[in-house]
């Protein structure tokens, strides 16, 4: 809009206008955050497919994939569904028992031995729009939580236009403590899962997203779930 400065930063991906700020991810999906609470704004013909009949095509992997999200990674391919609350609910499930999702939520062992206690939740369907929760602590970044979701659910029911937490809060990674006579913030309290081998912090200081490996890279030896591998810069 006229009269509005964009900013924009090539390392975080982010636009700013106002008191708004645009966050562009994957396919093209957008991420809004506005007083109102945190929406992911979802393009119809961006993840939408049209309703499959017939076989599925199978994917093009030489290990056999255990759940349908991340059948979906693989080829981008999924069958459609009705939008109501039951399917998002299942939907959910499908994301959170999903060989990914094993990385990401607390329910599971592994991410649990490390204090990632992460949950999602449904909470209200109004019209096209979705509103989830986020509880506990993530290892990854909570936004990157939701906007997961937010694709995957807009996938099996491309009728989903928005899907948004209510409250702020929610989604930030830091709370901030604010001193109740002044004010003022004293310091921020980070919400975030133990960063148990230090590998989250070492691919940030190395310019490297976290979130596109994930607290557990693949593999044995000093790739195995716990150990550490990071990249050279």
């Amino acid at each position: 809009p006229k009269g509005r400065k964009i900013v924009t930063s090539h390392v975080s991906g982010t636009m700013a206008f106002g008191s708004k700020a645009l966050f562009l991810i994957s396919l093209q999906c957008a991420r809004l955050s506005t007083s109102e609470g945190f929406v992911v704004q979802l393009p119809r013909s961006a993840y939408s497919s049209p309703p499959t009949t017939g076989p599925r095509r199978p994917t093009n992997s030489n290990f056999p994939l255990k759940n349908v999200y991340d059948d979906w990674r693989s080829d981008a391919v999924v069958d459609t569904m009705v939008l109501d609350e039951e399917n998002i609910k299942m939907c959910l499930e499908e994301f959170i028992d999903s060989d990914y999702g094993k990385t990401m939520f607390g329910k599971h062992d592994v991410p649990a031995q490390y204090e990632i206690t992460g949950e999602i939740e449904f909470v209200e369907l109004c019209g096209p729009e979705v509103s989830l929760r986020l509880r506990g602590a993530f290892w990854h970044r909570r936004d990157t939580v939701l906007g997961r979701a937010a694709m995957w659910l807009n996938a099996r029911m491309p009728e989903i236009t928005d899907v948004y937490v209510d409250d702020p809060e929610d989604i930030k990674d830091f709370e901030d403590v604010i001193d109740e006579f002044s004010g003022e913030v004293l310091y921020q309290n980070d919400k975030r899962a133990p960063d148990f081998n230090g590998d989250r912090a070492t691919m940030e200081y190395q310019g490297i997203d976290p979130d596109m490996r994930g607290p557990f890279p693949s593999g044995v030896g000093g790739l195995r779930p716990g150990g550490s591998m990071i990249n050279p810069a």
